[in-house]
């Protein structure tokens, strides 16, 4: 499966300058827009998911089918969410080929993701990807993405909470979760009306997803996460959940009024390996135009592929 990824970033198909030059602009102009308000706010944890759709013409574009190969690890049955969570934790602890980053190092990481069906849709296309690379700074507070030109993009995170403000002592999954709520209480929470999953619980659950995936977190910082997963009343466990390449694993879900969501890991090492996320129930969405996405429609899927250490933004392992 790396090897097709491989093969199709080797020889990426051809892109007319249209469709380059749209993108840019659209990728730019997705960074720079300010979030809305009101009833026709776009929900914030799908924010970063617009942005990187607005990157699909200048990235490479994976056809891709999902099937379980012979050598994929044996799936052993997690008891319950604290069991999981437990497991995840001491893997965290433990790992030999942990990531700390020395003050002004940067963080790349790589991506595989299922693009958006059609802009401004929250629906993914299940049968497509592309790859994605992005700079994470050392303090967390910055990321860069590539334009499509070379030119970097930096922007602030978007959890409010930075890997830097969770490895201050006491590193313990209750102060994860009081900082989280601290930071969240901040933000506006879109109104009851539009039946938005505006819940704390949902809303820590998505920060974590976003700290796992684009955050570089000291080994105890991580831990402390897993550990806090299963004290968010609602976060249960998924015995077979599957990223966006194809691995198998355990997850931890949050369902809530309208999408379930997981974060996957690894059934081996209790890695972070992706998140996948769809619709439980009927779902109107505000944007340019107002629109209507049915139960069961994917609206995320991601699967982590690298993490390195490096001098500078732009830098590749």
């Amino acid at each position: 499966m790396m090897d097709k990824i491989r093969k199709f970033r080797d020889n990426p198909p051809l892109i007319t300058h249209e469709a380059r030059d749209a993108a840019r602009a659209q990728l730019l102009h997705a960074m720079r827009e300010p979030a809305l308000t009101g009833r026709r706010q776009r929900r914030p944890r799908l924010a970063w998911r617009l942005v990187l759709a607005a990157s699909l013409a200048v990235a490479t574009v994976v056809g891709f089918t999902v099937t379980r190969d012979a050598d994929q690890p044996v799936i052993v049955p997690i008891a319950n969410v604290g069991e999981l969570g437990e497991r995840a934790a001491r893997a965290a602890e433990t790992d030999p080929d942990a990531i700390v980053l020395s003050p002004g190092k940067w963080l790349y990481t790589k991506e595989t993701i299922a693009p958006l069906l059609k802009e401004p849709r929250p629906e993914v296309d299940m049968e497509q990807r592309i790859t994605l690379e992005q700079w994470h700074s050392a303090d967390g507070r910055q990321t860069a993405l590539d334009d499509g030109t070379g030119r970097l993009v930096h922007h602030e995170t978007g959890p409010g909470i930075t890997a830097t403000d969770l490895a201050e002592a006491p590193v313990t999954p209750e102060e994860m979760l009081t900082r989280m709520r601290a930071a969240l209480s901040g933000k506006p929470v879109p109104p009851a009306a539009d039946e938005s999953d505006g819940t704390m619980e949902e809303r820590l659950f998505q920060t974590i997803h976003q700290l796992m995936s684009g955050q570089p977190l000291v080994p105890e910082v991580r831990a402390a996460l897993f550990r806090a997963l299963p004290m968010i009343k609602g976060v249960s466990v998924k015995q077979d959940a599957v990223d966006a390449t194809g691995r198998h694993g355990n997850a931890f879900v949050y369902t809530g009024a309208w999408q379930r969501s997981e974060i996957i890991v690894s059934p081996e090492d209790y890695r972070f390996l992706g998140t996948y996320g769809e619709t439980i129930a009927d779902r109107t969405f505000f944007s340019e135009r107002v629109g209507t996405v049915k139960a069961g429609t994917p609206t995320v899927w991601t699967a982590h592929l690298e993490s390195q250490v490096v001098d500078r933004p732009g830098d590749r392992p």
